[in-house]
């Protein structure tokens, strides 16, 4: 019996060790696996930072933390990584395979911006086998130094990746349940089909998100593709120029029902004609009237030119798609009668609409004086945009960058004029020109140092020093734009050829302070009690009509958006015009001018675009359709 209890009593605790143990190695696996899945979830994030962080240091010299948002890198590494793992079962496994994807993005991604200017798009993925050689998209001299950089910086990348998937052995990770691989798998799938083929719900949903479109400000618009990427890293400048490149139907779109309407569209011509004239476009950067201002006054009146042409000329009041920033977005609503109404927030159609499968197949008005024995040229004191490629499809003949020439601070207003005078002079007498020309002097920043010598003082002010530095500054540039815009019209009045000038402001800048401050946040003049007079006044630049021959029966609006004021012009010029262009201009008595905040009526009366209804809204619509239809669908 003694020996039956011993036994005994050793079984139990046999038994209960034993079940003691397995709950140990029950807690020590559910410990491992939640080590295991933590460790393998940074790893596909990590290996996406990493990514982020080696473009950024390669291609700027230095980590910046100029970002909106690291969100979408942290999801899309997640999401990648959690399908590979699903996929091959392994954590190790699908760490090497996404190291290797990443580095040949990375290599792939500096290779091309080294040879080609131009970081690398998900619209690239063929680009390795479409060139068969990388080194044949030279389009420049690369030195010796640029080559070992890339190689210096490979190795370093491929050696902290090689770190990762080391360590990645110690953690493991081995799903396998085919049940839990294939719910893994089908969840990324799904996701990944939501991010790359999303509605328009959807996807106004991820640009909120990811790329933090409510915040965007035009002041702080990227200018080039590689300024994008700048702002938003490699991972999510590669998601966001995707996701800005789909365009969704529009609601109600029926091609047929808008052919009828543009065949049906009866154009009444004035009965006088205005002849084929030469046609110069000045963009005078950042242009206003700062004598609208009662918080400053000045030794001089600063647009005393301006002011006085409006007897001689037709002031057109005019609605900017941009306040602050991204000129090229007036330039594209001007030259193209498209509107940035329907695209989303922070897009520029010069840099994203014309990397298109047939974007030059997009209309222009530039393509339409051309048809009519126009010869045209644009001149850029600097573009910021990289946008060559851009206007030439749009229908320039010639383009041409002043600072490929000169010093960005030798390019004034006054260099800017003796460059159209000579090239007025030294044009084909035979052929009519569409001249446009963009002005840097007046661009920002505005500060005391901008200019050596200053021709105006202020007089009065009851701003601070810093506000006063900043509109002194910002209005010596438009005194010298003032100045200049005489200078050409004496000219122009004297040319022998029949000449149309059209001299515009392209946007109101924010005129920031050296400690950051917007001057126009506390000027009298555009804050008001009235919100939606506040935002008109922020968007309102104004454009002057003058000509060396009488146009003065000429009918155009006293108020206009971009999109509608050549085409005006246009269509009352002896040339044939297009159908879609001759139907834009009838929609100018409805619609006057709009952009995402405001829209006016022929009369002047402001509404707020999203509450705009009747028959305005019925205009606004059909532009939306005609747009898809003309600059989307099949381009």
């Amino acid at each position: 019996m003694a020996i039956y209890g011993r036994n005994k009593r050793n079984k139990k605790e046999i038994i209960k060790g034993n079940k003691m143990e397995k709950i140990e190695e029950k807690e020590y696996k559910l410990d491992k696996f939640v080590k295991s899945i933590i460790f393998s979830s940074l790893v596909g994030i990590y290996i996406f930072l990493i990514a982020d962080m080696f473009f950024k240091i390669f291609t700027f010299n230095a980590y910046s933390v100029y970002n909106d948002t690291l969100l979408f890198s942290v999801f899309f590494g997640l999401v990648i990584y959690s399908l590979l793992l699903g996929i091959l079962k392994k954590s190790s496994r699908a760490t090497i395979v996404i190291c290797i994807l990443v580095f040949l993005l990375s290599i792939v991604n500096q290779i091309k911006i080294t040879f080609t200017g131009e970081p690398i798009y998900f619209s690239d993925i063929k680009f390795i086998g479409e060139t068969g050689n990388l080194f044949g998209l030279v389009t420049k001299d690369v030195s010796f130094q640029s080559i070992k950089n890339i190689l210096i910086g490979f190795i370093i990348y491929f050696v902290l990746l090689a770190i990762i998937i080391f360590f990645n052995f110690k953690y493991n990770l081995e799903i396998k349940s085919p049940k839990i691989r294939i719910i893994i798998v089908l969840v990324d799938i799904l996701i990944l089909c939501l991010l790359f083929f999303p509605s328009n719900y959807t996807k106004n949903v991820c640009l909120k998100i990811f790329l933090n479109t409510d915040g965007y400000e035009e002041f702080k618009s990227h200018t080039t593709s590689i300024n994008y990427y700048m702002r938003y890293n490699l991972i999510n400048g590669m998601y966001g120029t995707y996701l800005n490149n789909i365009f969704v139907e529009p609601e109600g779109y029926n091609e047929k029902d808008l052919n009828d309407i543009l065949n049906s569209t009866n154009v009444q011509k004035n009965n006088i004609k205005f002849g084929k004239p030469n046609i110069i476009v000045l963009f005078s950067e950042s242009f206003w009237d700062v004598e609208q201002l009662d918080e400053i006054e000045f030794d001089k009146n600063i647009t005393e030119n301006f002011n006085n042409l409006k007897q001689e000329g037709k002031l057109i009041n005019l609605v900017s798609p941009t306040y602050g920033g991204a000129s090229e977005n007036v330039a594209f609503e001007l030259l193209t009668s498209g509107s940035m109404n329907y695209f989303p927030r922070g897009y520029i159609p010069i840099m994203s609409l014309y990397n298109r499968k047939n974007s030059e197949n997009i209309p222009s008005l530039v393509k339409v004086l051309n048809n009519n024995g126009y010869s045209s040229k644009i001149v850029f004191g600097k573009d910021y945009y990289n946008s060559k490629k851009a206007y030439q499809k749009m229908g320039f003949e010639e383009y041409v960058q002043l600072t490929d020439n000169e010093k960005y601070e030798n390019i004034t207003d006054k260099y800017c004029t003796d460059v159209i005078i000579r090239d007025l002079e030294n044009k084909d007498s035979t052929k009519p020109i569409l001249y446009v020309l963009e002005t840097i002097e007046s661009h920002m920043p505005y500060n005391k140092e901008k200019y050596s010598n200053y021709d105006i003082s202020i007089t009065k002010s009851n701003l601070s020093n810093e506000m006063n530095e900043t509109l002194l500054a910002y209005s010596q540039g438009i005194y010298n734009s003032d100045r200049e815009l005489k200078r050409l019209y004496e000219y122009i009045k004297n040319y022998e050829e029949p000449t149309i000038l059209i001299f515009l402001g392209d946007h109101l800048p924010y005129l920031y302070t050296e400690d950051n401050k917007n001057v126009i946040d506390t000027l009298e003049y555009f804050n008001t009690d009235d919100e939606l007079l506040n935002d008109y006044r922020k968007y309102n630049t104004q454009a002057l009509i003058l000509s060396n021959y009488d146009i003065s029966d000429m009918n155009i609006n006293n108020y206009s958006g971009l999109d509608l004021l050549l085409n005006n012009i246009i269509n009352q010029l002896d040339i044939k015009n297009e159908k879609y262009y001759e139907w834009i201009n009838t929609t100018k008595d409805i619609l006057a001018a709009s952009n995402k905040k405001i829209s006016l009526d022929e009369d002047g009366n402001i509404y707020s675009t999203n509450k705009i209804n009747g028959k305005m809204k019925e205009i606004y619509t059909l532009k939306e359709l005609m747009q898809y239809k003309f600059f989307i669908k099949n381009n």
